[in-house]
């Protein structure tokens, strides 16, 4: 069974497009002293900017499933997810 267009794929885990409002929030949680909340910044600008979870969790020293989870969170709750 084929599933969407990517024939067996799943489809891209991206960040969505941030607001400037967001966008200064997480360059604010950057400087944070909560690690969590500063590596979510983090996993946020890096899908942002285009990078695989792969990537980004190789960049960070974190699991890629890390990042796979984190980034849909963020989609739909924003930074106050977790």
């Amino acid at each position: 069974m084929i599933r969407g267009s990517l024939g067996g794929m799943n489809a891209p885990i991206r960040a969505r497009a941030l607001t400037d409002d967001e966008r200064e929030a997480v360059e604010a949680g950057l400087r944070s002293s909560d690690t969590s909340v500063l590596r979510r910044c983090q996993i946020v600008l890096a899908s942002a900017r285009g990078e695989t979870p792969r990537q980004i969790g190789a960049g960070l020293g974190c699991s890629d499933q890390w990042v796979r989870d984190g980034v849909p969170t963020f989609n739909a709750a924003g930074l106050v997810s977790r």
